[in-house]
């Protein structure tokens, strides 16, 4: 059962201003729950993972199973040959781990392969796979069903069959004029037709591979069948890089925003600069009712730009000292002051004002879980093949291979701590969130994640922000070219005064999906906020 809280009293107002404000801002309207909650992007996955909570699973099994099935339904977005992060947070130990299950650069790989023309050569875009490894991690640590009883529940999607998204139909039509595998073709485009929504497909042979199990994916006959296709696309991973591939459980980062806790992913994910932008925003109090739109929009724009701008020095910090610097930096109140500091409330700053760029290439698609059962855990999972499709690489197995090696910067791009080494996880802007009470075991639980990698920063900052105002209108500062994009609802007026201020403003449309539940006591509400996901900030540049 849930852990029994009483509130204090003084928590009682923001609680009810928080549920009051979701309740205004939601796309969709919120669902309680009484026995605990999962959302993803796809109601097949959700179902599945609602499920495992019925029969008994943990928070962290039906976490497993909802994000192996988005691999299987969403090929497009995720899978067994891409990675991820989770975070985990158990209220009883006041503990939270992070999962980092991200893809790592073959031992071979030399930066100056990737001076050569990536889409003739579109092996060497490929980073060791991660998520089977991080996944069985956090089952190892939190589960309660068996291994295999949760790995089949997401195969039995792949044998048993699902019909085709609009979004992955949508998906397949933008590559059809790409140079594609036969491996690729005949599971995309049977009889050279591009799949429509709808249509119905299975794909046995992945179901296979998922039970088959751990030591056949990184050191049985799967390895080398991904050695193999990788290399016949021109290239370096070896079977060695596969065996040897673990992933990383440890802390979070963490940063005080009001009366919560804030924990993100720590480096090589951007998650600090979430941290970051909090800290700028607080001293702004953006929040309060004396506030006027226009002002809050101008600081919430350069807030985002000079935290994403800091972010953009990132790296794996096991292979660059530099790194864990300036991760102090981002999480300090004291930085965010004298960046507070740099800002004007007159004018906009291009982002090299606060921060020396580097480049940023994030990811362009996320599959997310977010997970709050009977147990007492509350988990947050984003996973990734970086763009559409990943390498568009796919073993005859149809396992899609990542291509996360595009996240890393090499010449002609920015020098920085993204460099490419052997061995290195690339920077990454895939973000899962939770929030927890700052000082009392009882309070306010929340559980985030984005549905596009890149877009997460501003995305999730902004949903949190909102819980806290009215403001209509959602912004997307690029760092390059230095424009500010508005949502379909943002105000004419309010464009114009932007404008004064030297913002250069182009109109667009609703861009992501924030998912969200959010628990207080007993009770756990879920909402899918795609008005909100609107307010985004592209980590690329």
């Amino acid at each position: 059962g849930f852990t029994q809280c009483n509130f204090p009293a003084a928590s009682c107002t923001f609680i009810l201003t928080t549920v009051v404000t979701l309740f205004l801002i939601i796309s969709v309207a919120s669902q309680v729950f009484i026995k605990g909650v999962l959302l993803s992007d796809h109601e097949r996955c959700t179902a599945l993972g609602q499920k495992v909570l019925r029969d008994g699973g943990s928070s962290v099994d039906a976490a497993v199973v909802a994000t192996l099935c988005l691999g299987v339904v969403n090929p497009h977005v995720s899978g067994i040959g891409g990675g991820g992060l989770m975070l985990v947070h158990d209220i009883h130990k006041k503990e939270t781990r992070v999962i980092n299950f991200q893809e790592t650069a073959p031992y071979a790989l030399k930066e100056e392969m990737l001076h050569s023309d990536l889409e003739l050569k579109p092996g060497l875009q490929v980073g060791v796979p991660g998520m089977f490894r991080g996944l069985h991690q956090a089952h190892k640590l939190y589960g309660r069903m068996s291994w295999e009883d949760v790995v089949t529940r997401a195969a039995d999607v792949a044998r048993e069959g699902f019909n085709v998204s609009r979004g992955l139909a949508e998906a397949i039509v933008t590559v059809k004029d790409e140079k594609l595998s036969g491996h690729f073709r005949s599971m995309f485009f049977p009889g050279g037709r591009a799949l429509l929504p709808g249509s119905f497909v299975k794909i046995p042979r992945l179901a296979e591979v998922m039970e088959a199990g751990l030591s056949d994916f990184y050191n049985g006959s799967l390895s080398q069948e991904i050695v193999d296709e990788v290399r016949a696309h021109g290239g370096v991973l070896s079977r060695e890089d596969i065996s040897n591939y673990s992933a990383e459980v440890g802390p979070p980062l963490e940063g005080l925003y009001r009366e919560f806790k804030v924990q993100v992913p720590p480096p090589p994910s951007v998650g600090a600069a979430l941290i970051s932008a909090l800290n700028i925003l607080e001293g702004r109090h953006v929040t309060e009712s004396n506030r006027t739109a226009d002002d809050a929009y101008h600081w919430i724009a350069e807030s985002l730009k000079a935290a994403l701008a800091m972010a953009s020095g990132l790296g794996d910090p096991v292979y660059d000292s530099s790194v864990t610097q300036l991760v102090s930096e981002m999480l300090s109140k004291s930085h965010a002051n004298v960046l507070r500091q740099m800002m004007s409330d007159s004018h906009a700053a291009p982002p090299e004002h606060y921060s020396t760029l580097h480049s940023l290439q994030g990811e362009k698609v996320a599959g997310q879980v977010v997970v709050m059962g009977p147990d007492d855990l509350t988990v947050s999972v984003a996973s990734s093949l970086s763009r559409p499709f990943g390498s568009r690489i796919i073993t005859p197995s149809g396992v899609l291979l990542n291509s996360h090696i595009l996240g890393f910067s090499w010449p002609n791009k920015t020098q920085g701590p993204n460099s490419v080494q052997p061995g290195k996880r690339p920077l990454s802007c895939l973000m899962p969130v939770l929030v927890v009470p700052a000082w009392h075991t009882c309070g306010t639980f929340m559980a985030l994640s984005n549905s596009d990698g890149d877009h997460s920063l501003s995305g999730i900052a902004q949903v949190w922000l909102t819980l806290y105002s009215l403001f209509p209108g959602r912004l997307h500062p690029w760092l390059q070219p230095n424009t500010l994009l508005v949502d379909s609802a943002f105000p004419q007026e309010d464009v114009q005064a932007l404008h004064v201020k030297g913002h250069i403003v182009q109109r667009v449309t609703t861009l992501s999906v924030v998912h969200a539940i959010q628990r207080e006591n007993d009770i756990i509400k879920s909402y899918k906020n795609t008005a909100t996901a609107a307010v985004t900030i592209n980590c690329r540049k």
